[in-house]
């Protein structure tokens, strides 16, 4: 598998790599993250190029991994309105404390799938995509990079 670097993501792969320093990722768990992302986009790819997968069943997938995460960030947002004046530091710590709790999750595309990377780089797919994110203001700061 080897280690993979920023340098190695092409332009259109940046937006998830941004999405983790938003949080501030230590640089092993980014490394993990960039293996997993990496990893599920060769297996989605397989998965489609060998006829694999049900018309729209990729689709469906990625609807369950963000309905999953629609609910884990309205509850983000919830414990940060308990802070009066929201600083920085709170959204990044909340924003790493949802992506632990995401990454931690177990959502297949199918029951025997048992490879926990699908789920996680599915959504740094989705992360890439700006379908999904980790900090409160995620959307905000990084739409620019989208179809750049």
């Amino acid at each position: 598998m080897g280690d993979f670097k920023e340098s190695d993501l092409g332009a259109d792969e940046k937006i998830f790599y941004e999405q983790l320093k938003l949080i501030s990722i230590g640089s092993r768990r980014m490394q993990m993250a960039l293996r997993d992302y990496y990893r599920a986009f060769r297996q989605r790819a397989n998965w489609i190029r060998n006829d694999l997968l049900y018309i729209n069943e990729l689709g469906k997938y990625e609807e369950r991994l963000i309905d999953e995460w629609e609910h884990s960030f309205a509850s983000m947002e919830d414990e940060l309105m308990e802070y009066a004046g929201v600083t920085e530091d709170e959204k990044i710590r909340e924003g790493r404390k949802l992506f632990t709790d995401i990454e931690k999750k177990d959502i297949r595309i199918r029951p025997k799938c048992q490879e926990a990377f699908v789920m996680r780089g599915s959504y740094h797919i989705l992360a890439n995509q700006l379908r999904v994110g980790w900090h409160k203001d995620f959307y905000d700061r990084l739409k620019e990079l989208l179809n750049n």
